[in-house]
């Protein structure tokens, strides 16, 4: 900041003594400024302070704001519901910030509020009031009515009696010794001298007849005084005025800066007075001044070293953290400036890249347009003692300037002269005053004072392209070539390449560190460095540091570094020790007070001055850097939660925030207490329950979540500062989402149990329908086997009954009717035979399948005939035939299979054993019903076996009886003795879908075959 001062009155005072051409220019520091059209909510502005969190806290005629970086906010006042002005806010040594209103109110700064008013006498009205620090960082409160007060951790202690105050109070401090001194609008300054029998008041007779504005304790016991008439210093009762230049202009504002320095702020005006500057007596040699926006009205320097100026509807901020910048817009002939180069004495020379070569010197720019350099590009700058300058040409070779008598005297080499090529990129003169010089494609020359010695790929060089060169003081010359690097020692050439652990790609940059006596290379593929004839590429490093190196330079054991896009400094430690911590890395952009982030490639464009600042060529302009700018580490930034929403609308996060349930969008609003570089603020976050981890480093200042399950959460954030440290402590927010009834535990609870009981339903539907497929089974088996022993009793075990009686009564005839017996026999014989066909037919009727024809009349018609063909063979056979009536219908497989097998059997036993001369079978086709009737004409049936159902030891009509039940059908018999059966079989037609054979109530939901 003071070299913003200095060139500003620098400008003012020698304006006039600037030589034909030269030209002012005045350079550019990170200025801010806010009014109503720009953010800035309005009103007068009291009073400026800062809080141990970053804070800038301003009071208004509008109220209290704060301003952490991105907007001002308006602080509310819990007893009062419109905005009344506060004259004075303050943050004492306990972190607790104060303010005070109109009508001599105290309020304290509690959860987002002013609250208050503090409890005192009771007594207000509308009066001016003061605040400010104790010598020992305390409140120090000051009224007509309350008098003086001093709060500690808002304990209340009562230093001056209102009775004992003068009026219209305008400022109130305390130096070192303890004394407090009160200014006033009408009758001076009031020294409080604080003693065991009470304080003892003094008036200044010397300062009546001037309006005090402001007060500021320096040193043990002096004090300043901004009055009406001027800036007054008083030590040891001696006032006198303090710096001549200030003694007729009004003083509206004082300030301390951190360092020592004072402020002071008038009409238009802010002026600087260094520490150095300010003797014990309170006596100022010199001040730099600062043009600003009407009456300063209130100044602040913050931690940061940054002055805040407080006026009339406006507030404005000037960076003392910053680069200064020179930009076209303020006077630079060029907005891409080239090479450059400080010589001895803090003259910048540079060289445009549209051609021609400048000086910059005490805060105006001068062309240097000898030996025609007005007409040509330079594209390197080099130099050494007694004012001799030597710059690289793009057509005419090497230029050497030197100053004779206010005159830049110039001497031109050549190709002519033993140069190795008029086209020179690069150019460096090492400490005993050799020149060295790189052409475009020719080599490199030397020039020892008299004549030009040429290397090239012949005597070891990697490339004949020359890009950068430098040397140390032992005599080493280190060339940059497209191929690699070349080492100059003692006539002997060193080369290093990708294959020793060069990065690839040309070299661009070089600088040597001598403290460390480490070369550092810059390439178009990053950074590396030379220690001890080794190459070594930095692990772990940025990735910044791996891109296109154009500028190194060092500063207090920094590396500060330049590439395509970006400004930077690296820690030199971490680099040679490839071990990257918090603090070690940091960029640098526009906020900074940088004109841009994009190098200029040429092969000098970071250099160090003798003063040990850095300067940079940059497109859009030069910008140079303090030493003590950024040397101390960066304040730990406070994290703050701004709020958080809830689909978009605000929630109060006073207590506990509860979510009602159901799917919502959460956004988390955060942000870094930053007000330097607000842009530099790095987060991270997390949320317990949700995320593993935390986040990766983000610049977002907001964050969603959806469908956040049920559940208490908490939310964590941390901040980083431009350094790259993390705040010390999180910041959390708790909430709560609250379930849905189906996400209760009741209704979970009861979910499992309803599962666990339906579950054991299952089962036990299952173990039934096991039980029931076993049951069929076992049903079928023994049905199976029921129908097996009814045919096997009807046909084969009846045949052979007969059989044996047919033996028997053929054995008795023997031996005395021999031809009687052997009838008998034949007539067994042909009887085994009728046996062993009628067996056949019964194992085939065991074996069959069910039917697949669907037309029943024809099955039947199928049966008379083959037991037309058996009744044949016997002799007389019965007619038969099928009478049909109604429309035919279609019968279910299942159904027709059981009335045929019923059928059949009726047709057997009327074709065995009525002896009928006409077997008739009728089928009849109802809506729902199906009959069939059987008739024949033979004997009968005896009434005895019509009422039992059968004779003992036959199964024909049982197992007749037995099938029909099973379908659910009805037989009716009708016969009498001599006069013919009739047996009517009568079923329902509509009945329900086939059931399938294992008797599963899961057939449903089973995969359905075809086949």
């Amino acid at each position: 900041m003071s070299r913003l001062f200095q060139y500003a009155a620098l400008l003012l005072l020698s304006g006039g003594a600037l030589g034909a051409g030269q030209r002012n220019i005045i350079p550019s520091h990170g200025h801010d400024m806010w009014d109503a059209a720009t953010g800035f909510p309005g009103g007068y502005v009291y009073s400026i302070s800062q809080s141990a969190d970053g804070y800038i806290w301003i009071g208004t005629s509008k109220g209290l704001l704060r301003y952490g970086g991105w907007t001002f906010l308006s602080i509310p006042v819990s007893t009062l519901e419109t905005k009344a002005p506060i004259l004075n806010v303050l943050a004492d040594s306990n972190d607790e910030l104060w303010a005070t209103d109109d009508h001599t109110h105290l309020f304290r700064f509690v959860a987002g509020r002013l609250a208050g008013p503090i409890s005192d006498n009771g007594r207000h009205r509308y009066l001016a009031t003061l605040l400010n620090r104790s010598r020992d960082g305390r409140l120090l409160f000051a009224s007509e009515l309350q008098g003086v007060v001093e709060y500690n951790h808002g304990s209340a202690r009562v230093l001056v009696d209102p009775s004992m105050m003068p009026r219209s109070l305008t400022a109130i401090t305390q130096t070192a010794d303890g004394t407090i001194w009160i200014g006033t609008r009408e009758t001076g300054v009031f020294r409080v001298a604080l003693t065991q029998g009470g304080p003892q008041i003094e008036h200044l007779t010397a300062l009546t007849s001037a309006r005090v504005n402001c007060l500021l304790a320096i040193g043990k016991s002096s004090l300043l005084i901004g009055t009406d008439k001027g800036l007054l210093s008083l030590h040891d009762g001696n006032l006198w005025e303090a710096e001549s230049q200030l003694g007729k202009m009004e003083i509206f504002a004082l300030a301390s800066g951190r360092e020592g320095d004072v402020w002071i702020g008038s009409n238009g005006l802010v002026f600087k007075a260094r520490a150095s500057d300010i003797d014990p007596e309170g006596k100022i040699r010199a001040v730099d001044s600062l043009r600003v926006q009407g009456i300063v009205t209130a100044l602040l320097e913050d931690r940061d070293g940054d002055l805040w100026i407080g006026g009339s509807e406006v507030i404005e901020r000037y960076r003392a953290s910053g680069f200064t910048t020179y930009s076209s817009l303020a006077g630079l002939p060029c907005s891409n400036c080239g090479a450059i180069y400080a010589d001895q004495r803090d003259r910048v020379w540079f060289a445009p890249l549209d051609g021609g070569l400048f000086l910059l010197s005490k805060g105006s720019i001068e062309p240097v347009e000898a030996a025609g350099l007005k007409d040509d590009a330079v594209y390197s700058i080099a130099g050494g003692a007694d004012d001799e300058v030597w710059v690289a040409r793009k057509n005419s070779g090497v230029t050497a300037l030197r100053l004779d008598g206010g005159t830049w005297q110039a001497n031109t080499f050549t190709r002519q002269n033993g140069l190795a090529q008029d086209s020179v990129y690069s150019i460096y003169r090492s400490p005993d005053g050799t020149v060295w010089a790189g052409t475009l494609t020719a080599g490199l020359s030397r020039f020892n004072g008299e004549t030009w010695h040429t290397f090239n790929t012949q005597d070891g060089l990697p490339s004949n392209t020359i890009s950068v060169i430098t040397g140390n003081t032992a005599g080493e010359i280190f060339v940059g070539t497209p191929n690699g690097l070349a080492v100059l020692r003692k006539g002997q050439c060193t080369t290093y390449s990708a294959q020793q652990g060069l990065p690839p790609g040309p070299i661009e940059s070089l600088f040597f560190d001598n403290e460390v006596g480490t070369l550092w290379i810059g390439t178009k593929k990053g950074i590396s460095f030379l220690q001890s004839g080794t190459v070594r590429v930095p692990l772990g490093a940025p990735d910044a540091l791996y891109g296109e190196i154009l500028g190194i330079a060092e500063s207090q054991g920094w590396l500060w570094i330049m590439t395509r896009d970006h400004v930077l400094r690296v820690k030199r430690t971490a680099l040679l020790n490839q071990s990257f911590g918090e603090g070690d890395y940091r960029e640098f952009g526009v906020t900074e007070g940088l004109p841009s982030t994009e190098g200029v490639e040429r092969s000098q464009s970071v250099v160090l001055d003798s003063r040990g600042r850095i300067w940079f060529s940059l497109n859009k302009g030069l910008s140079v850097l303090e030493p003590s700018a950024f040397a101390m580490p960066a304040f730990p930034v406070a994290t703050r939660l701004e709020g958080m929403l809830v689909d978009g609308k605000a929630v109060p996060s006073e207590t506990r925030v509860h979510i009602p349930a159901g799917r919502h969008r959460l956004a988390f609003q955060y942000s870094g207490v930053n007000v330097s570089t607000p842009d530099d603020v790095r987060y991270r976050y997390r949320l317990d329950n949700i995320d593993p981890s935390w986040s990766e480093t983000t610049a977002l200042r907001e964050i969603d979540y959806t469908n956040i399950p049920p559940g208490q959460f908490r939310f964590h954030v941390m901040a980083r500062n431009a350094d790259g440290i993390w705040s010390g402590q999180e910041t959390t927010m708790v909430f709560e989402v609250e379930p849905a009834y189906w996400q209760s535990r009741w209704f979970q609870a009861g979910s499992v149990l309803a599962l666990l009981l339906l579950i054991f339903g299952v089962y036990r539907l299952r173990l039934r329908e096991l039980q029931l497929q076993f049951e069929v089974a076992l049903d079928a088996r023994v049905n199976e086997r029921t129908r097996i022993a009814r045919e096997l009793h009807d046909s084969l075990l009846q045949n052979l009954h007969g059989l044996l009686f047919r033996f028997q009564a053929a054995r008795n005839m023997l031996p005395k009717r021999t031809e009687e017996a052997m009838e008998a026999f034949d007539g067994a014989i042909m009887r085994t035979e009728g046996a062993i066909a009628e067996s056949r037919d019964t194992i085939k009727d065991l074996r069959s399948e069910r039917v697949t024809a669907t037309d029943l009349k024809e099955l039947l018609t199928q049966t008379g005939r083959e037991l037309e063909t058996v009744a044949d063979a016997r002799g007389n056979p019965p007619i038969f035939r099928v009478i049909v009536e109604g429309e035919r219908q279609k019968l279910s497989p299942a159904l027709q299979d059981e009335v045929y097998r019923i059928v059949r059997e009726l047709l057997r036993n009327a074709f065995q054993h009525a002896g009928a001369r006409h077997i008739e079978a009728e089928i009849r086709y109802g809506n729902r019903l199906l009959r069939v009737l059987i008739r024949d004409d033979g004997k009968g049936m005896p009434h005895k076996v019509l009422k039992e159902g059968g004779q003992p030891g036959h199964w024909g009509l049982p197992g007749v009886r037995e099938r029909a039940k099973q379908i659910g059908a009805q037989l009716d018999f009708w016969s009498e003795a001599g006069a013919g059966t009739e047996v009517q079989l009568t079923v329902s037609v509509s009945a329900a879908p086939e059931r399938r054979r294992d008797g599963s109530i899961f057939g449903l939901f089973r995969e359905t075959s075809k086949s």
